[in-house]
């Protein structure tokens, strides 16, 4: 089956889905347009031959990331002076669109018809919530568990919603653009 045909079966069921400006590979990209839509449309999937959920992760679209509090070891570069160690200072990509949102991202896949569909869903950054898909796909538990511990999404109907990577005591989301390193016993 191909991603035109494909896309022609998700519109008809859901004509507020709309074709992604941007395709992930060769794979079929959508964007949804609401949270409510996403279990109605993995649902669907599911029902329709995409029988595996690969990926579930998210982007922070804020803006660089802010380097304070990282750490940074000594560098024995032989060309530069003493090796020193250069300043990493974070650095805007010129022409990006830096917005302060959260684009989750899911790929489905049908063993089937070999064929992948790319899923993206932008939500506000702030107290960023959706539903979990775990009762629908099993392999959905470690992978909204580990965007939950970097990210901070949160994912309604997880049963076991916890950190997953980083330790307890660890203040924030380590890979969203406003996370500031807090130093604890393992820095020095």
């Amino acid at each position: 089956m191909t991603n035109d045909e494909i896309f022609a079966k998700i519109s008809a069921k859901f004509p507020k889905v709309e074709k992604a400006a941007v395709q992930v590979k060769d794979y079929l990209t959508v964007r949804l347009a609401a949270k409510a839509d996403l279990v109605p449309f993995a649902q669907w999937l599911k029902d329709n031959a995409f029988d595996m959920l690969e990926t579930v992760t998210a982007t922070d679209h804020l803006g660089p990331v802010d380097m304070k509090g990282y750490i940074r070891q000594q560098n024995f570069n032989p060309f530069l002076p003493d090796g020193a160690t250069p300043q990493i200072e974070a650095v805007a990509v010129a022409g990006y669109a830096y917005r302060p949102v959260m684009d989750l991202l899911y790929v489905f896949y049908s063993v089937k018809d070999r064929a992948r569909v790319f899923v993206r869903l932008e939500q506000p950054r702030e107290n960023v919530s959706v539903a979990s898909l775990t009762p629908l796909f099993k392999s959905a538990d470690w992978q909204e568990r580990e965007t939950f511990d970097l990210l901070g999404v949160r994912f309604e109907g997880h049963p076991n919603l916890i950190k997953i990577l980083t330790p307890d005591f660890t203040v924030g989301h380590p890979l969203r653009k406003d996370y500031a390193h807090i130093k604890d016993r393992f820095d020095e």
